[in-house]
């Protein structure tokens, strides 16, 4: 059973991975595409082994090779990475940008920085100003350094209900703060707002996007505290609405998503993960989404990881389902790439 069977379904138990996966209309699609790239008969049903394995031995003979060539065949010109992602395997963003030979940029996920600095001995014992500075210091060094934009995975954490909290609130918050625990993850509810806050007032100083989970995603997250609509304080908000704000993934909710892109000047929204994941829905929730929001604020992230295949599937599937919209022709390339050229500065 190959391991990638893993990207495609949000659940994590071996009864869906091992019996329901293959049953996926989009895990099948996907093997018969790689199978044409890899020159195999797309039949058989054996077609998942023999795919695999010749995957294997190509990946194998020539790691740069392979990637490289799955990456030009999709088209992929730039990658952007959220650095906060993965476990120990998975490549830093210098031997990414060297095994790719593209230009690689960092995305700098917030969440991940504070647990970062909650696990060091002397954060332990300092008080919540000097954490607070502390974090916003190691975004702005990330930013000077060459990252492009924030992230946020609060809809993981705590929802996306989040309102800006007191100050009273965040010394309660920090008072009561369990630092080994929440080193592992942040999921206070009051310290995951106060650093999203903190986080989009930084972004919109510097005019710098601030990406955020919506929507569907692993098993831990409540569905329901995931709509894209309850962001609306921080983007009113006079000290925040400067911030641009990209909505990630955004199934079940592309149309209040692309609601939200198409009043606040402010917010984009990226289907991401739900292109390559829910593929033969693909082309209607790209219609769906561009129902209000405008094409000059759709963009088209892969949701590629831990596997080369997974950034070629992604950018495959945008343009199948680009194809699919007979107008999109007139602006497929602002979508896969002028778009985020111009959002984030490339």
């Amino acid at each position: 059973m190959p391991d990638w069977r893993r990207c495609f379904t949000e659940a994590t138990d071996d009864v869906t991975l091992a019996r329901h996966v293959p049953g996926l209309l989009t895990y099948q699609r996907f093997l018969t595409a790689t199978a044409s790239r890899l020159g195999l008969d797309r039949g058989g049903a054996d077609l998942e082994r023999r795919v695999a394995a010749r995957r294997d031995e190509l990946a194998s003979a020539d790691p740069a090779g392979y990637l490289q060539g799955l990456l030009d065949d999709a088209g992929v010109s730039a990658m952007l990475v959220d650095t906060g992602y993965g476990a120990g395997d998975t490549l830093a963003l210098g031997e990414l940008a060297a095994l790719s030979g593209l230009p690689t940029r960092e995305v700098v996920r917030i969440e991940r920085v504070a647990e970062a600095l909650l696990e060091g001995d002397v954060t332990a014992t300092r008080n919540l100003a000097a954490f607070a500075d502390d974090f916003e210091d190691r975004l702005a060094t990330a930013l000077d350094g060459g990252a492009v934009a924030l992230k946020s995975v609060a809809a993981y954490r705590a929802g996306l209900a989040l309102p800006r909290p007191s100050l009273a609130e965040v010394r309660q918050a920090w008072a009561d703060l369990d630092r080994r625990r929440q080193s592992r993850r942040l999921d206070d509810r009051v310290l995951v707002a106060f650093l999203l806050w903190r986080s989009a007032e930084l972004a919109g100083r510097r005019g710098i996007p601030l990406q955020i989970h919506t929507g569907f995603g692993d098993r831990d997250l409540d569905i329901n505290l995931a709509d894209p609509a309850l962001l609306r304080p921080l983007l009113v908000d006079p000290t925040t609405r400067d911030c641009p704000v990209v909505l990630l993934h955004c199934y079940p909710f592309v149309a209040k998503a692309a609601y939200l892109a198409s009043v606040y000047p402010q917010v984009w929204m990226d289907l991401s993960l739900a292109v390559p994941l829910a593929e033969p829905l693909a082309a209607g929730l790209v219609r769906e989404a561009l129902g209000l929001c405008p094409f000059t604020k759709l963009l088209a992230a892969t949701d590629g990881h831990s596997y080369p295949e997974m950034h070629w599937w992604g950018a495959v599937s945008w343009r199948r389902a680009l194809r699919r919209i007979p107008e999109a022709a007139a602006f497929a390339e602002r979508v896969l790439a002028g778009n985020a050229t111009e959002l984030y500065r490339l």
